[in-house]
């Protein structure tokens, strides 16, 4: 039913208003014909020479073209789906056709149609689609799939990624590594390793000072803890001084009424107290 209305509306579409006649008219020296060497667009050629000039051409019937100077007029293509019309035909010209959403013309003048592939498939000769195989991809719409490719561009390259049925292997520079790199900027650090630092800077200087605020703890409680001991009066303090103190100043003296008087040389001097 579709088809038949599709044909009923070509061939009704393909009606055209066409000036019959002849395009370009010869006439031989003494003769009374004329010739037609082209007959003007959507004609047909009757005859070659006529008196009658209006007969060498006529039109080309409804559902008919024709595009040169023949004596027969060909009939319009009918677009079938998965075809559509795209243009109707004329007197002068055929159908043009195209495909229908999700499918591809097979050829050039678009005389039939293919399903159209996605990413990932390739087209087969029955028409349809498959997969892309194993190690090949197919990043576009309607072509053939095409092998990974095996290295990278560039030798400071290496590869990140294995291919996908979609795309190639995906490559990457290589980046030398640095250990215990120090940033040159101090200004530049996160502001919570900042924070982190601070925190351990305050501990270390608690733990240093904590030993030190100790010692002077105990030694002050031990200092209140140690008893007096007895006072010592200004008569103590004065029994304490050595005799030899008291008698820096006292020179040797000799003894009344003895014979015998101090030798200095052999002995030494007695104190008198």
């Amino acid at each position: 039913m579709w088809l038949l209305l599709t044909l009923l509306l070509s061939l009704s579409m393909g009606s055209h208003e066409v000036e019959p006649g002849c395009d370009k008219l010869i006439r031989p020296p003494s003769s009374t014909e004329y010739c037609c060497v082209r007959c003007k667009p959507g004609n047909r050629l009757v005859k070659t020479c006529d008196s009658n000039k209006e007969v060498l051409c006529t039109p080309c019937e409804n559902g008919t073209y024709t595009r040169t100077n023949t004596e027969y007029c060909k009939r319009c293509t009918e677009c079938i789906s998965p075809l559509k019309v795209k243009t109707f035909c004329t007197a002068s010209s055929d159908t043009v056709c195209e495909c229908a959403e999700g499918f591809q013309c097979g050829d050039e003048t678009c005389s039939f149609c293919v399903q159209q592939c996605g990413k990932g498939e390739e087209p087969t000769d029955q028409r349809d689609c498959q997969p892309c195989p194993a190690g090949t991809f197919n990043s576009q719409i309607h072509h053939h799939c095409i092998k990974w490719s095996s290295s990278c561009p560039s030798a400071d390259q290496q590869i990140v990624a294995e291919g996908t049925a979609v795309s190639d292997i995906v490559c990457a520079e290589i980046k030398p590594t640095v250990p215990n790199e120090i940033p040159s900027n101090p200004d530049s650090k996160d502001p919570g390793m900042k924070l982190v630092m601070a925190i351990i800077c305050a501990c270390l200087i608690v733990s240093s000072a904590m030993p030190l605020c100790m010692a002077m703890y105990f030694k002050k409680e031990k200092t209140e803890k140690t008893p007096l001991g007895p006072v010592e009066t200004p008569a103590a303090r004065l029994s304490l001084v050595p005799e030899l103190e008291q008698c820096t100043f006292c020179f040797p003296q000799e003894e009344h009424g003895s014979n015998s008087s101090l030798l200095l040389d052999d002995k030494p001097f007695e104190l008198v107290v």
